[in-house]
């Protein structure tokens, strides 16, 4: 067998073969004992016949069709091994011809994952000095829990800046009434207010019943042509003043706020320090992670096929298009918003799919390099784990039902989403492994969890972050 390969551009391969005669004679020996299994002659049992009288109850061309349709198949198979390649979509057949020999010759087309030949990882470093947690950033935490407990209470003194605010006004437009120009019920916060930010200062000092008017000039190029270039004329009465109430950091707050779990001030500030190093820990991760991959992609060429490049385009067009819905926006809409053209929000998506297409293919590379697979007792880990961090049922009942919740999460697809998250952290992981990664100001009181127990939880937080994430930016 003779195999000739030409790289063409998009990862296209064109893939010429040529068959022996004796490969294809091979094939049609095969063919023949299989026929003559099935061939039913009076006299011989199945199989048992002379090799003569099946020949002359068989189709020949039909049989040397067969023949050179396997011989072809064995051979391409046998060329994809040899030369290390994996086809991404359908074969196309380019040319064929069948030598008087029976030899035959074909020529087929498809497009094929590129060959990642990585340097050595040894040869990548970071030097990274990590994120530590300091007594301003914990107080600023309890401060951010206390605003966030606050109450509201209604009070008589005048309006201050950040108090909330109910009002009602009328509107006249050039001494007139203005059409659905009167408003009740309209709620503010004082000196944040963009929609009619002239309340910000007109309304301070204003108490709950009282009464102010406010004039405002609309510009010649107002958004509303009705009121482009007029004045307008508000009467605002205050409906209700509320004013925020921060409680005082006492003990007694911080068993309410933390619903038992904290005892005092100290336990609290214990437990935000250790849940903000968390949070900053996994913040370096990503950092460490992304230098590496910068370093490892800078000393990589290679082409992409442009038919995974389409499927990434597409998808991203389409998460797109989706969020823009659910925001009521067409795309050429949210392009006149953004001062941009819809071609140039597709080339920024079709760049954003080059990359995503680039990065899926090193990490591949990275799994194949480093043998990476999912072991059965880290998948049962991984379901453990998650199920416990739900709260929903206790230790002892996750681990009775295990084998039920894995097959739970495995028809809903759940568990598909976290493995892929899972492999992918583990990928991360051999990086950095076989990388040279320095550390600075690493905590010497810093717990170290099993490589195992570290992937799990990193898995999981990484997959719990992508459906937060989602979920806020559909609900945006």
């Amino acid at each position: 067998m003779e195999v000739q390969i030409e790289q063409r551009p998009g990862c296209v391969v064109a893939m010429t073969v040529k068959v022996e005669a004796d490969q294809v004679r091979e094939q049609m020996g095969i063919l023949l004992e299989k026929a003559a299994r099935r061939i039913n002659i009076p006299g011989f049992r199945p199989g048992k016949a002379p090799r003569k009288l099946v020949e002359e109850r068989i189709d020949h061309a039909a049989l040397a069709q067969d023949a050179v349709e396997a011989a072809m198949n064995a051979s391409f198979k046998e060329a994809l091994r040899e030369h290390q390649l994996e086809p991404l979509d359908e074969v196309q057949m380019e040319d064929m011809k069948t030598g008087e020999d029976m030899s035959v010759t074909y020529t087929v087309t498809f497009p094929a994952r590129p060959v990642i030949s990585l340097p050595p990882l040894n040869e990548l470093e970071v030097n990274y000095t990590v994120t530590t947690v300091t007594d301003e950033q914990v107080e600023a935490e309890i401060t951010r829990l206390r605003e966030q407990s606050a109450d509201f209470t209604e009070v008589e003194e005048g309006i201050q800046k950040g108090d909330y605010v109910t009002i009602g006004y009328t509107m006249t437009v050039n001494g007139e009434p203005y059409p659905d120009g009167d408003m009740s019920g309209y709620p503010l916060e004082v000196g944040t207010d963009t929609f009619f930010p002239e309340l910000n200062e007109g309304l301070l000092g204003l108490k709950r019943d009282e009464t102010t008017t406010l004039t405002v000039n609309y510009p010649d190029d107002y958004s509303n042509k009705d009121l482009a270039g007029k004045t307008a004329v508000f009467t605002v009465t205050i409906e209700q003043v509320r004013r925020r109430q921060i409680p005082e950091a006492t003990d007694e707050w911080v068993v309410l706020m933390s619903n038992g779990e904290a005892q005092n001030l100290d336990d609290l500030r214990r437990a935000l320090r250790a849940e903000l190093q968390r949070m900053a820990a996994q913040m370096d991760r990503s950092q460490i992670r992304e230098a590496l991959m910068r370093q490892l992609q800078d000393r990589l060429q290679f082409d992409l096929p442009e038919k995974l490049v389409d499927e990434a385009f597409d998808d991203t067009m389409h998460d797109l298009e989706h969020r823009l819905a659910r925001e009521r926006l067409t795309l050429e809409e949210y392009a006149e918003m953004s001062n941009r053209s819809v071609a140039t929000i597709e080339n920024e998506q079709h760049m954003l799919a080059r990359e995503t297409v680039r990065r899926s293919l090193v990490l591949q590379q990275l799994a194949r390099e480093g043998q990476i697979v999912l072991k059965d007792e880290e998948i049962d880990q991984l379901v453990l784990i998650h199920n416990m961090r739900k709260g929903e049922m206790p230790f002892a009942q996750v681990q009775k039902r295990l084998k039920r919740l894995r097959n739970e999460m495995e028809k809903s697809g759940e568990l598909d989403n976290l493995m892929n998250t899972f492999f992918r952290e583990k990928i991360y992981q051999y990086l950095e492994s076989q990388a040279q990664v320095h550390l600075e100001g690493i905590p010497a009181d810093a717990e170290v969890p099993s490589p195992l127990e570290e992937t799990v939880e990193a898995a999981i937080e990484a997959a719990e972050t992508e459906v937060t994430e989602g979920t806020e930016e559909a609900q945006s």
